[in-house]
């Protein structure tokens, strides 16, 4: 199998694993088919996603909307904005749950649904596929996780969600400079090591990746995805002993057989 091959492998499992990861944005130059996003034009501002909900779950959609919308008008309703956001998660449609969070805001602005809606947006936007579409919800997100570092400038994992908004989007530079503060700040900051190594994989910069991903698992021995991608990056800059050391150890570690079978498959080739 080739290198190229083997890091498609690399970022499959981290996804099924459901540990941290970059976001997840892959842009088709080739397609001219745009993907449906959120439309302000339309009534409610969203676009008509009911060929795609399957039939037992659009009654509970209705339902929900029910209790948060009267007359058109948000109700402060917390337990139907959570429930509907749920169920379009369910259904993958992350940008419909982004939507009324925002919505939802916007109507009852305190740092806590300003965060729920950031978080909505920034789901939303790690899952978009379409480039419009990612820099839209990125530009959401960012615009609502802004609120919440205006009153709290501390919040660290907001910081962190905001940076990978740059890095992917418009100023790839100052989301690095943002992980790197968060570096500074909290030099044991999972979120930050595990997208500085995972960025230092994707450029090919496999040292630098060592050093995040080292510090990673110095201060978190049983991370399994930080010590998967150690082993990587040991493997990739020809530390082939260090590398093997590395895969036998994540079979010492509560990993998902995903991650167990990308080890064996690279110890294959040590």
């Amino acid at each position: 199998m080739k290198k190229g091959q083997f890091i498609i492998i690399v970022i499959a499992v981290a996804a099924i694993a459901g540990l941290y990861s970059l976001p997840k944005v892959v842009v088709d130059n080739d397609n001219e088919e745009t993907a449906e996003f959120i439309d302000e034009t339309q009534p409610g501002g969203v676009v008509d996603h009911s060929s795609e909900i399957p039939e037992e779950v659009q009654p509970k959609i209705n339902f929900w909307k029910e209790k948060l919308m009267l007359n058109g008008s948000m109700q402060s309703n917390e337990e139907a904005l959570d429930s509907l956001m749920m169920v379009y998660f369910q259904i993958n449609q992350y940008d419909s749950a982004a939507y009324y969070a925002g919505q939802y805001a916007e109507s009852f602005p305190t740092i806590r649904n300003w965060q729920k809606a950031g978080d909505a947006y920034f789901e939303a936007f790690t899952f978009a596929l379409d480039e419009q579409k990612v820099s839209m919800l990125g530009s959401q997100a960012r615009d609502a996780y802004e609120k919440v570092l205006a009153e709290n400038p501390d919040n660290l994992d907001v910081k962190h969600n905001v940076a990978l908004t740059y890095v992917t989007g418009p100023s790839p530079m100052q989301g690095i400079m943002m992980l790197r503060e968060i570096i500074e700040e909290d030099p044991q900051n999972q979120k930050a090591l595990m997208s500085m190594g995972r960025m230092s994989i994707q450029t090919g910069q496999y040292e630098n990746g060592i050093e995040r991903f080292e510090a990673l698992v110095r201060y978190y021995p049983s991370h399994v995805e930080g010590n998967f991608f150690l082993g990587v990056c040991y493997f990739e800059a020809g530390q082939l002993v260090k590398a093997k050391t590395q895969f036998e150890k994540i079979k010492t570690l509560n990993a998902p057989e995903q991650v167990l079978t990308a080890a064996d498959e690279y110890l294959e080739r040590i």
